[in-house]
């Protein structure tokens, strides 16, 4: 029994394939079955070398070097093989081997194996070919990978707390002295920022060499004056414990070059931009920086591709989907404000206050390589008519120039008229209740989608108050109304499962989409979905899927397990969207949302379908 069920496995996996029916019978009648429990260590790096070939049949493996760090060199899934390296060579184990799940292997003897290499050409040169390739390239790849986001030899900018790259100690002065007394410190010490500390010691403010030119050569100060008139005093740190990739990202967001380090609330370093610098010309920092200083829309032109550049990198190296995505919203979030500031350079500024806000994926921070910007303005309610007409006339014009720039800067226009053309999108925080409102209780599907995710708004650019304001009065509305309640939820409750009883996917069956199916919709969306008509009924007002699920996880309204299986599940499709969106990007394809699981590897294809 065992060897014909043997036999049919064999013959559909490579180089197996490839024998003839004896050999395969040969095999067959030598083999054996095992059994490895999840997590058991099958060989051990530096280990005794394996006496057999292990061929999957159910289950999967991890191969992994140790260092400092776990290095993961490749999972392996049914119908691969392991053991090949350390058999060949008989003296020790080159790797790790665990089980990530309960495993079945055959074990196929080494005299068996030599036999074959001898007698079947093929079968070797496969070996040699494919899985050496597989095994020492992707070593090295992935060591030389590493290297472009390594600090001297530190650690993963990715793994590595802060602390780790603070190099020497925190210069500081007093607060009461003077600037030319500032300036000589700084000298002395060869620092480019030197902190000012209050009576009790704690940071007051800090000045850099910036503030040096900016403020007292520039201006021509007098360098008697006190050095506070210079100083910066909102203060912006991190703790010690925190990843560099948590750092750089608090740099990005307040746009800063040097960041207060402290430990257990006491100062005890300063990192800077130059720190985080993941490769010439292509970091995120210095991309923002170049963001900052483009003067018109055709220099902005070539950010885009150092951003995506930029951000195939670090998924490459196996920087986790909510990491990028969070640096994709920074520098996309630059991007728009720095064309907005362009176009308002254009046609002058209004008197009148408002808010740009972007809604959606944008408003969640949670785009992808596939971006289409979504945005409108709101203002206040306190307006007259003539008050309400010129800011009206002013947005439609700021729009047209918002969207003439996008054009020139190749990038995708934003829709005009997403809740029906004779809606625009802009008008006061009543009017703007009124639209997403109406659109809830509309039957047109289209704008139902776009009134919730305007429920996931956040500002961009200019009085943050008014959005938060118009947020409020949203989500109070419909928790008074449970009819709204009910609307929220009626999508996430008819989503069709992706899986079939038996696993299988489903896919569309004809057109350009055989085969394929739209992961964001039939995958992210609904748990999306599902998760905003939670934060809205519990006035949750954080934008962020995953910090929306920690909050109702804090306030016990969704079991931790639960929630910590969804958000696994959300991270994951998220991976594999950007994954295959990247793919489609380096071979010139049409973005989109569609996956092919018959191109995923097994064990992909079983992690997305318990994701599922």
């Amino acid at each position: 029994m065992i060897t014909n069920e043997s036999i049919n496995f064999l013959r559909n996996i490579p180089p197996y394939q490839f024998l003839d029916e004896a050999t395969l019978r040969s095999i067959a009648g030598n083999l054996s079955l095992e059994f490895f429990p999840k997590n058991t260590h099958i060989l051990t790096q530096e280990g005794p070398p394996s006496l057999s070939l292990r061929v999957i049949k159910k289950g999967g493996v991890k191969i992994s070097l140790a260092n400092e760090d776990e290095m993961i060199i490749d999972y392996r899934s049914e119908g691969d093989s392991f053991g090949y390296v350390s058999l060949i060579s008989g003296d020790k184990s080159r790797a790790n081997v665990v089980a990530v799940e309960d495993t079945i292997c055959y074990q196929i003897p080494k005299d068996i194996i030599l036999e074959i290499i001898n007698t079947q050409p093929v079968f070797g040169e496969y070996f040699m070919k494919s899985f050496f390739k597989n095994y020492i390239d992707r070593t090295y790849k992935e060591m030389r990978n590493k290297n472009l986001l390594f600090k001297e030899g530190e650690k993963l900018l990715y793994t590595t707390h802060i602390e780790k790259i603070i190099s020497a100690s925190p210069i500081t002065a007093r607060s009461d002295i003077s600037i030319k007394e500032a300036a000589a410190i700084m000298s002395q010490n060869s620092i480019s920022a030197l902190i000012l500390t209050d009576g009790e010691g704690s940071p007051a403010g800090i000045i850099t060499d910036r503030d040096m030119r900016d403020k007292v050569v520039a201006e021509g100060r007098e360098l008697t004056s006190p050095a506070t008139d210079i100083m910066s005093s909102g203060l912006v740190t991190v703790d010690s414990r925190s990843t560099c990739f948590d750092a750089l990202s608090t740099m990005i967001k307040h746009n800063i070059h040097h960041l207060l380090v402290t430990k257990g609330g006491v100062l005890s370093g300063v990192v800077t931009n130059h720190d985080f610098m993941l490769m010439q010309g292509t970091s995120p920092l210095s991309i923002l920086k170049n963001i900052d200083r483009q003067k018109n829309a055709e220099e902005l032109v070539p950010i885009r591709d150092n951003i995506n550049q930029t951000l195939a990198i670090l998924l490459k190296e196996g920087v986790g989907a909510s990491h990028i995505l969070r640096i994709i919203t920074e520098l996309h979030d630059r991007l728009i404000m720095k064309i907005i500031d362009l176009s308002i350079g254009k046609i002058g500024s209004s008197h009148c206050p408002f808010a740009f806000f972007v809604y959606g994926a944008e408003g969640r921070r949670e785009e992808t390589f596939k971006t289409v910007f979504h945005c409108a303005i709101v203002y206040d309610n306190e307006k007259t008519y003539c008050e309400k007409k010129d800011i009206d006339e002013y947005c439609q014009y700021l729009i047209e120039n918002l969207q003439d720039t996008l054009g020139e800067c190749g990038l995708p226009l934003f829709e005009t008229a997403p809740l029906g053309k004779d809606v625009p999108i802009f008008g006061d925080i009543s009017e703007w209740e009124s639209k997403v409102l109406t659109a809830l209780r509309s039957r047109n599907n289209d704008f139902v989608m776009t009134a919730k995710k305007i429920l996931d708004s956040r500002a961009l650019y200019g009085n943050a108050s008014i959005v938060e304001a118009f947020r409020e009065r949203i989500y109070r509305k419909i928790r008074e109304d449970e009819t709204y309640g009910f609307q929220m939820m009626d999508d996430p409750a008819e989503h069709e499962s992706s899986v079939g009883f038996f696993k299988k996917f489903f896919v569309s069956e004809n057109g350009e989409q055989l085969k394929k199916f739209d992961m964001k919709e039939r995958g992210i969306t609904p748990i999306v979905d599902a998760v905003r008509a939670m934060s809205v009924k519990a006035d949750i007002h954080e934008t962020s899927t995953l910090e929306r699920l920690d909050i109702l996880t804090r306030e016990a309204l969704i079991p931790a397990e639960l929630s910590h299986n969804i958000k696994s599940a959300f991270k994951f499709l998220l991976h594999l969207l950007l994954q295959s969106q990247l793919i489609k990007k380096e071979s010139n394809m049409s973005i989109d949302n569609l996956i092919e699981p018959e191109k995923l590897s097994l064990l992909e294809k079983k992690t997305l379908k318990e994701a599922f």
